[in-house]
């Protein structure tokens, strides 16, 4: 089932949306110059098949600055990845992107929303606090290359 959602507007030439399989390939562009060990487009394109993984993008002019991948089960979403262009760091495109994700998370009945993140990670760590989530717990040696301990973070949209 495919429903069109509103846009936000962040600025003039930056717009916030619900996405679809049609920016996997954006989404694997951007996991590239991001992560270690990026999703491919092909993954991608098989995580929106499912109801139960959804994604908000952040675009300007065509470009995708800046998503959130994240799939649920009842009432709880746990985010699975999340990214900004290094280049549009710090200038509201993650918030902006956090707070459609929260009013999808609202449109389908969830009530909590988790994600793990590095340790070391003091800026996003800051982020997702300033957004309400919480430190719940640890998880040693989650992330490799290099290997570090991952913070569970917790908000609860109730």
């Amino acid at each position: 089932m495919t429903t069109r959602f509103r846009e936000r507007s962040v600025t003039d030439m930056k717009r916030v949306f619900l996405a679809d399989e049609s920016h996997a390939l954006l989404i694997a562009n951007l996991e590239k110059r991001t992560f270690t060990h990026p999703q491919s487009e092909k993954s991608l394109v098989e995580f929106f098949k499912s109801e139960r993984n959804f994604a908000v993008v952040c675009l300007e002019n065509g470009e995708l600055v800046s998503y959130c991948t994240l799939t649920s089960v009842l009432d709880e979403a746990q985010i699975i990845n999340v990214a900004t262009a290094p280049e549009y760091k710090r200038q509201g495109c993650a918030k902006a992107v956090f707070e459609r994700i929260f009013e999808e998370c609202a449109r389908r009945g969830i009530i909590t929303v988790s994600l793990e993140v590095r340790e070391s990670n003091s800026p996003a760590t800051s982020l997702y606090e300033d957004l309400g989530f919480f430190v719940a717990g640890k998880r040693k040696d989650f992330y490799t290359d290099p290997r570090e301990n991952a913070l569970i973070m917790i908000k609860n949209l109730d």
